[in-house]
């Protein structure tokens, strides 16, 4: 229908079906705006998720992939006593100071990530594929020292890293059993 021709209706109508056609065309251009106002808003949410994938991929690298992380599991797997807690031996009374300051860096590495990711099912999954095995083998050296030691001063230490180590290490029994 044309401006005109709603005008024409509009001026020929009785009062009251002029006042109609007003809260009609109203209501219309309302609905129009509020669905442009929906488009805008689903669009902007997608640039928004997009950011924020971008951010948390970026702090995920910084936490996996930075050089103090990997020096400390450097560290950590050519230590003596470290291969002996992970091969299931006595865990001594004590570490060596900056095998335990690596030990833990690594440990609240891993916490954070595993706090990251415990929110995103998918992410987390994709991450474990991409670093399971490094996270694995740090849980694994790591645990006997998180869970007697550390916990017995902090009982809620490194909760996220003993998820997620325990995750990445399922993922890689099942990836060793099935040959791939």
């Amino acid at each position: 229908m044309k401006i005109k021709e709603l005008l024409f209706y509009l001026e020929a109508a009785p009062p009251a079906l002029a006042t109609d056609y007003l809260s009609l065309t109203a209501l219309l251009i309302s609905l129009t705006a509020v669905g442009f106002s929906i488009i805008k808003f689903k669009k902007e949410s997608k640039v928004q998720i997009q950011a924020d994938l971008v951010s948390t991929l970026t702090k995920i690298i910084d936490i996996v992939r930075n050089d103090a992380v990997r020096e400390c599991r450097e560290m950590l797997r050519e230590s003596e006593v470290m291969n002996k807690i992970k091969g299931g031996k006595e865990i001594p009374p004590e570490l060596d100071d900056k095998t335990e300051k690596a030990a833990r860096y690594v440990a609240v590495a891993y916490d954070k990530l595993g706090f990251i990711l415990k929110h995103d099912e998918d992410l987390e999954r994709r991450v474990l594929e991409w670093h399971g095995d490094d996270i694995a083998e740090m849980w694994l050296m790591l645990r006997p020292i998180v869970k007697n030691i550390w916990r017995k001063r902090t009982p809620r230490y490194a909760l996220e890293f003993e998820r997620l180590g325990k995750k990445a290490a399922e993922m890689e029994i099942q990836f060793d059993d099935s040959g791939s």
